[in-house]
């Protein structure tokens, strides 16, 4: 075989190993590919599925502060188990409920164990407040919002409060214009009864004197 004879096959068997090696780091880049898609696309679920949980929880009927803290882990197994998630939403719920019957505040931590939860009642409202701050402390804009709506819960009380007492001033001046007026009519009528019985007692009067000067001629 001549040189260039070797050396066309020595070129040839390079550009095969090139060509080799190029496809084979595509097919390792197709693959990373793939996974990296999958790995995003699974993260997005599970975003999405975090986004309709804290969705739901922020549509109860919360009536005190609420920190709710709930790990990826606990997310996962809720998106891939929904008895657990069906049993996690009904304690929460249940929370929510009781938060507006004398509660001062709830903390709650759900992790791919389960439920852990403490309410402080409404007497204990100093601890609440503390309580409330060390556990939603450096959270996701949802325990913010939690504490602004006890601010909105609190001033539609202070508003609800308010129209009652302007209710019960208006009810208690009506009241009063009313007892006004019956004593007005009241007066009125005695004035009148008093008047007739003067009247009458004057007719009577006068009745009598003509009686008694009528006797004093016979």
């Amino acid at each position: 075989m001549s040189i260039l004879g070797v050396s066309n096959a020595v070129t040839g068997a390079y550009k095969h190993m090139g060509r080799t090696q190029k496809n084979t780091a595509r097919g390792a880049s197709f693959t990373e590919r793939a996974e990296q898609a999958q790995e995003v696309s699974d993260a997005e679920k599970l975003e999405n599925f975090k986004k309709e949980i804290w969705n739901e929880i922020n549509s109860m009927p919360w009536g005190a502060n609420a920190s709710i803290q709930i790990t990826d882990g606990a997310f996962r197994k809720m998106m891939e188990d929904s008895e657990f998630k069906n049993k996690m939403m009904k304690i929460i719920r249940e929370d929510a409920v009781g938060s507006n019957k004398m509660c001062g505040g709830t903390l709650i931590n759900i992790d791919e164990n389960g439920y852990k939860g403490y309410s402080y009642m409404a007497d204990h409202a100093k601890e609440a407040e503390s309580a409330f701050s060390a556990h939603s402390k450096d959270k996701d804009s949802f325990y913010v919002k939690k504490a602004e709506k006890k601010r909105e819960y609190r001033k539609l009380l202070e508003e609800k409060r308010l129209k009652q007492e302007l209710a019960e001033k208006d009810l208690k001046a009506a009241l009063e214009r009313k007892r006004l007026t019956e004593n007005a009519i009241e007066r009125k009528q005695e004035s009148g009864r008093i008047s007739r019985n003067v009247s009458a007692g004057a007719n009577a009067a006068y009745e009598a004197s003509f009686l008694m000067a009528d006797r004093g001629s016979i």
